[in-house]
């Protein structure tokens, strides 16, 4: 079994999930257990295909499908902001992790991509 807890990602996906676990709870009820939930399951989602990736042999699927997850978790928060379930300090928050979130699957899946080559 591959280690992930030293990866920078998984930190920075893991802080992210604890601070969107922690931002739900301070939802409205109208909307805790309808988007609060969606974007919490998104969160595990997306922290349980950095694990899938670290462990693969072949890290770029994982990595494809991160980014669409990832996406997704971005739409949702911006929602969540609109609905003004969010305010703007919260909401630029989780953007700028998102973001650093992004940069860093996307290095990743560079990485992975330069060595499938080499390894063909």
């Amino acid at each position: 079994m591959a280690r992930y807890q030293h990866l920078p990602i998984f930190q920075a996906i893991y802080n992210l999930s604890l601070e969107i676990h922690q931002r739900v709870n301070d939802f409205p009820r109208t909307h805790k257990h309808s988007i609060g939930e969606k974007l919490k399951k998104i969160a595990y989602d997306l922290m349980e295909l950095i694990i899938e990736a670290n462990s693969a042999k072949e890290k770029t699927e994982f990595l494809r499908r991160s980014e669409v997850v990832l996406e997704k978790l971005k739409i949702y928060i911006r929602l969540c902001y609109d609905l003004k379930i969010l305010g703007i300090k919260g909401f630029e928050y989780l953007c700028r992790t998102t973001d650093d979130i992004g940069r860093q699957i996307n290095k990743w899946k560079e990485w992975s991509v330069k060595q499938a080559k080499i390894t063909t």
